[in-house]
């Protein structure tokens, strides 16, 4: 594939400071992922990075993980990236890495109505005889695409029986809003309680009694601006630990020029991929049974010399919002690393993986700091102040209205 970096495609709008630069990461499956994605849209890179980390976690499921010292660290990663309404392009970059699980869904649809018309049939058949009806077992609806507005009760069933599955949402300030309405009751406490994918969890329920989920998983991916997450959020969301349990990308400008729809459509006929996202998808989603990931010796010792010196930064930490934050920011770094190499078709962690990881921690530690210290304690009059601020300081505006202030 040719050198995105060299070339007019990625001229950098240079107005917020918070990139990624993709070239920091050795070369691997998921920088080839990454990069594919990156030709392909005018969206930032940076939230094709925290998209693609939570859709590929989405997809591997509860399958793999990692179990140290008796410890199980699953894989799922929830996300939101934060930025303006329409030019930042959030829901275009949700759609585009999205694509390929929609495939696989309407795959394990087909599978199921064939396999419901057998059951049926089947059914009729034996319709006389007790004995082998009750032994007939109806199939069961598995799902990769986790629907946007199920009640918990239906996401409870849901998790029953899939051990993978992604949740996106294209309005995460929405999602909020409905978690806050009365009849989801302790919807937050739910999605906090089982983000860990603990061992078992029990819910009751009126018409179904007591229902046991046996390490619920789902991965997360949500868009929205910070206003809309503001008004639809409560202060007890940081001290829960509700808002603590996703990463997050923020972007107040375009990180890229404006690319015309053709130009786009020429850009992906006259780009070479050596990657082809698809069967990375299949091949992740196929994974059966059960298994641990391992980590060479170089990597493991890089993996301690790691948590050594991030939990010295940890324990320097005073404000008690950024240690609930970057505190989970250690086991994302562990799942980093995991996503990394089985994406490489490898179930083994080397040091480059855990270099990559470390890479990927450095950059979301950045936004939860943009995020805690800026975006979600500045009042209305602030965020107006700001505004008019850039309007006044655009060179472009040599004569600036008063309208337009207001």
């Amino acid at each position: 594939m040719k050198n995105l970096l060299n070339n007019d495609y990625t001229e950098i709008i240079n107005l917020n400071n918070n990139f990624f630069d993709i070239e920091k990461l050795h070369d691997s499956t998921f920088k080839k992922l990454l990069k594919y994605y990156d030709v392909l849209t005018e969206a930032p890179t940076e939230y094709l990075l925290l998209i693609l980390l939570a859709t590929l976690s989405g997809t591997i499921g509860k399958n793999v993980y990692w179990e140290i010292a008796k410890i199980r660290i699953y894989l799922n990663i929830w996300g939101v990236v934060i930025g303006k309404s329409t030019i930042m392009r959030k829901s275009t970059a949700i759609d585009l890495i999205v694509e390929f699980l929609h495939d696989i869904e309407e795959k394990l649809n087909s599978e199921y109505q064939k396999a419901l018309e057998e059951y049926k049939k089947k059914k009729f058949e034996l319709k006389n005889d007790e004995k082998a009806l009750s032994e007939l077992k109806k199939p069961i609806k598995k799902s990769i695409l986790l629907p946007q507005d199920s009640t918990i009760e239906a996401l409870v069933d849901i998790l029953k029986v899939s051990d993978k599955g992604l949740f996106y949402h294209h309005e995460f300030g929405g999602f909020l809003k409905s978690l806050n309405r009365s009849y989801s009751g302790d919807a937050k406490q739910f999605f906090t309680q089982i983000y860990d994918v603990i061992k078992t969890y029990k819910v009751t329920r009126v018409v179904k009694g007591l229902t046991f989920v046996r390490r619920p998983y789902l991965a997360i991916i949500g868009a929205s601006t910070i206003d809309w997450i503001i008004e639809n959020s409560v202060k007890s969301d940081l001290r829960t630990g509700f808002f603590a349990r996703f990463l997050y990308v923020i972007l107040n400008n375009p990180t890229k020029r404006h690319i015309p729809l053709f130009e786009l459509e020429e850009r992906y006929n006259n780009f070479e991929f050596d990657v082809n996202p698809k069967e990375i998808f299949e091949r992740l989603f196929d994974i059966k049974g059960y298994s641990k990931i391992e980590i060479t010796p170089e990597a493991k010792q890089k993996f301690i010399d790691f948590d050594n010196e991030f939990h010295k930064n940890l324990y320097s930490l005073e404000n008690d919002d950024e240690l609930s934050f970057k505190g989970r920011l250690f086991v994302n770094t562990l799942k980093f690393a995991g996503i990394i190499a089985l994406t490489d078709n490898r179930f083994i962690v080397d040091v480059q993986d855990i270099e990559d990881a470390i890479i990927l921690k450095d950059y979301f530690s950045k936004n939860i700091e943009l995020l805690i210290s800026e975006e979600l304690t500045k009042d209305e009059f602030s965020r107006l102040e700001e505004k008019a601020m850039k309007i006044i300081k655009n060179e472009e505006n040599k004569k600036i209205t008063r309208s337009l202030l207001l």
